[in-house]
C-alpha cells in the first residue's frame, strides 16, 4: 500500500512539471481520473460511429497522449452503453488487410498511439442503449497494472467524421 501511495504521489508531482508546459492544441481533454492518471495517459478527440442499420459493431477513435518515462500498457476499454469493446488493429497478411483483436496495447514513454481507420481502433459490440450522433459517453481505459482513466468520446456519423477531419487541424 505505500509503494502504491509513493508511486501515485512520485506521478502527481510529475505532472505539475508536465502540465506546466503542455499546450492543449485546441483537442478536448475531458477527463475524469485519479492524479496517477492524470499524470500518465490523456485522452485526445476520442469518436465513436454510430451504429449503421442492422450493423452488429461499430469503431472508435482516439488519440492517446503518455507522459510519463515508462510505457504504459493498455489491455482493455468500456464505451457506456455497449456491452462489449475491444481493442482492434489492421494488418497486412498475404498481400490481404485483415482486422484482429489486441490483447494489450502499449503507448510507448513520452509518446503516443493513434487510433485511425486502417490502424488501431476501438470496435464497439451490442448496444444497450442508442448511440446517438451528438451526444457524448463515458469511455474508461484499462491498464496492465490495474489502474485506468475514464474519458469521454463523442458519437459521429459516419459522414461526419470524414468531412471534419480537414477541419480537425485549424487553432
Amino acid at each position: 500500500m505505500r509503494k502504491a501511495f509513493a508511486f501515485v504521489s512520485l506521478l502527481s508531482l510529475s505532472f505539475f512539471g508536465v502540465a506546466h508546459n503542455h499546450q492543449h492544441d485546441g483537442h478536448d481533454h475531458h477527463q475524469h481520473h485519479t492524479a496517477q492518471d492524470s499524470a500518465s495517459l490523456q485522452v485526445n478527440k476520442a469518436k465513436i460511429r454510430a451504429f449503421l442499420p442492422a450493423a452488429k459493431s461499430t469503431a472508435g477513435y482516439m488519440t492517446l497522449h503518455n507522459s510519463t518515462a515508462k510505457p504504459i500498457t493498455i489491455v482493455s476499454a468500456e464505451i457506456e452503453g455497449l456491452g462489449r469493446v475491444e481493442i482492434h488493429e489492421h494488418i497486412h497478411s498475404n498481400g490481404m488487410m485483415k482486422m484482429q483483436p489486441v490483447k494489450a496495447l502499449t503507448v510507448p514513454a513520452k509518446g503516443h498511439v493513434e487510433f485511425k481507420p486502417g490502424g488501431y481502433h476501438l470496435m464497439g459490440f451490442d448496444p444497450k442503449v442508442k448511440l446517438k450522433v451528438g451526444e457524448t459517453r463515458k469511455l474508461t481505459l484499462y491498464f496492465s497494472g490495474g489502474e485506468k482513466v475514464e474519458s469521454t468520446i463523442k458519437v459521429v456519423s459516419l459522414k461526419d467524421e470524414f468531412s471534419n477531419e480537414s477541419h480537425h487541424h485549424h487553432h
